[in-house]
């Protein structure tokens, strides 16, 4: 999806079914940790400890149609950043960018 090149990558969102599927119950309860001091820290911070979202699927195809509404209500631009990497498609395919030093 060439609409996202260059985009700042704001969000992390795992779906709920992976934590399940995926992570064994100490993972589990080490991320309820991480999730309930962002929350209260929020708290702290005068923000509402909890934020809800509309999430999309980047390969759906009504994806395209979601960009052209958050440009046209100024939500959407491109960013630099050079503590992100820029998503690169190929297709279906994902490509990586390349990384100077192995990854640990």
């Amino acid at each position: 999806m060439s609409e996202l090149a260059g985009i700042k990558v704001r969000f992390t969102v795992i779906k709920n079914e992976d934590i399940n599927n995926y992570l064994d119950e100490r993972e589990k309860s080490d991320l309820s940790r991480i999730l309930w001091k962002v929350q209260e820290l929020r708290l702290l911070d005068g923000k509402p400890p909890l934020n809800t979202y509309l999430v999309v699927n980047t390969d759906e195809t009504y994806a395209a149609d979601i960009v052209r509404i958050m440009q046209a209500n100024n939500h959407w631009g491109p960013v630099i950043d050079p503590n992100q990497a820029e998503l690169k498609y190929d297709g279906d395919m994902l490509i990586l960018p390349e990384t100077e030093e192995v990854i640990k």
